[in-house]
Order: structure tokens, then C-alpha cells, then sequence
């Protein structure tokens, strides 16, 4: 494990895209989608709400940076 999250989950979906075949990415993607959930049911009511809306903000954020339609430079960037 590192210090960085993202680098860590990144690493371990690659792990499984490497002993997967075929690959079936939108499976793979709907999984990582049900773990976010996951994270979010463990906050409180009030807030999860906004936690999915957030979610889905940065989801689309890091999708137009990362395949270049903006610009920008990432948190998560190294």
C-alpha cells in the first residue's frame, strides 16, 4: 500500500484486469460503482444525498480532464 488511495485502487483493479479474460469492463465499472455506494451509505443520512452528487460531479470532472476536453490539473495527479 502506498500513500495514495487512488494510485492503491488503480493498481488493484489493473491486478484483476491482468487475471481477467475476456475483460468485461462494464461489469468491472458497475462493480467500482457499487463500492462507491458502499462508501457513501456509511454516512449519515443527512448527508449522503450530497455525497452522491459530489460523486457524480467529480466522476464527470475527472472524465473531461483526464481524456483531455478540459483543462486542469487533477488531485489525484502524479
Amino acid at each position: 500500500m502506498s500513500d495514495c488511495l487512488h494510485c492503491d485502487i488503480n493498481e488493484l483493479v489493473r491486478q484483476h484486469l491482468d487475471r481477467s479474460d475476456p475483460i468485461d469492463l462494464p461489469e468491472l465499472a458497475a462493480r467500482i460503482a457499487e463500492s462507491l455506494v458502499d462508501l457513501i451509505l456509511l454516512a449519515p443520512d443527512e448527508q449522503q444525498g450530497n455525497m452522491l452528487a459530489e460523486a457524480g460531479l467529480n466522476l464527470g470532472h475527472a472524465f473531461l480532464e483526464k481524456s483531455g476536453v478540459i483543462e486542469g490539473e487533477s488531485v489525484t495527479a502524479h
